[in-house]
């Protein structure tokens, strides 16, 4: 590209970019996380500014994270950018000596800011860098929720798609301690956790494991949860977004023996009106907390958990009760 190129044109190459973005691509390549990088590696090659970053509120924890950067290694980490976002935040646009942040339009719960960096090898002044940003800022926007919409819906249809196979499971002709343990790993991952348990109540109250399921149950083969139990008790259902922070994890006990905790929910298991057990599942393998909607779902498969329960104890009664599932 020219060195001339002025800023009219580099308006239309980022907004033809950001069009092919969007009819070009498929699957991953239309997550938030793919657009943002596909507009600022063009951005820096076409402005040489010395760097920049595209920022979208998370729409569960509410903080802005960065979803893409280009330029000097690790800029959007540094402590000026961290205020300039804070400002720009609250403003449509700021500027703070070398650090430019704009406002993107808001559509939906889509929320965002991009923050660039001038430097001495930029092709345009700062007033016209921000000309351009401006420009292309509402197709960025569109463009941005249009993906965060595709991965949402991809993503319900996925969780559906678990839901039914939990169902499906669970009212099958396997055999009950099966059923069980096969339904507890569908709905691992159906929340997307690290790891799930299963606590059948005995006949005096008290909590048992019957089976766990996921990709960290090493260790787990003794598992007692105190939550669990506190679930069993009061019938209500435990959400724990910042398990590091939560007195109720105690390290070295439970969950907490075999693998660090960040979030956790455990829900309470009826037949009926009967409280039967306990669906307990810890750690989004993506990092991020679990939510109300996580809870909803693991709350919607209790009687159809404690259904087979049921029909585990009475094909277990002449034994003695339920026993424990491997």
């Amino acid at each position: 590209m020219p060195a001339a190129m002025g800023e009219e044109r580099i308006i239309r190459t980022l907004q033809q970019g950001l069009f092919d973005t969007l009819s070009g691509s498929e699957g991953e390549g239309r997550s938030p996380i793919s657009v943002s990088a596909a507009f600022v590696q063009s951005f820096l090659q076409l402005t040489k500014v010395q760097a920049i970053a595209v920022y979208v509120r998370d729409e569960q924890t509410r903080e802005m994270t960065c979803l893409a950067e280009a330029g000097s290694s690790d800029a959007s980490v540094a402590g000026k950018w961290r205020e300039g976002l804070a400002r720009a935040e609250q403003n449509a646009q700021v500027s703070s000596g070398d650090l430019y942040g704009l406002r993107l339009h808001r559509i939906g719960r889509m929320d965002g800011v991009v923050m660039f960096q001038t430097g001495k090898s930029q092709r345009l002044p700062s007033r016209k860098l921000l000309t351009v940003l401006t420009a292309v800022e509402p197709w960025l926007a569109v463009l941005l929720d249009h993906a965060r919409l595709t991965v949402k819906y991809a993503a319900k249809i996925l969780r559906i798609q678990h839901m039914e196979q939990v169902s499906d499971l669970l009212n099958s002709s396997l055999a009950e301690e099966e059923k069980l343990r096969r339904a507890l790993d569908a709905a691992v991952r159906l929340v997307e956790a690290e790891a799930g348990a299963l606590f059948l109540s005995a006949g005096d109250g008290a909590l048992t494991l019957c089976t766990v399921a996921g990709e960290r149950v090493t260790g787990l083969s003794a598992l007692h949860s105190s939550i669990a139990t506190g679930v069993h008790r009061t019938g209500q259902a435990v959400l724990i977004t910042r398990g590091e922070q939560d007195a109720r994890l105690v390290a070295g006990q439970g969950w907490q023996a075999a693998l660090p905790v960040a979030s956790l929910v455990s829900v309470p298991v009826r037949m009926g009106t009967q409280a039967v057990g306990v669906l307990e599942v810890v750690n989004r393998r993506s990092g991020k907390p679990f939510s109300n909607w996580d809870v909803l779902e693991l709350a919607s498969l209790s009687n159809q958990f404690g259904l087979a329960i049921d029909n585990l104890r009475r094909g277990t009664v002449g034994e003695g009760g339920p026993k424990r599932v491997g």
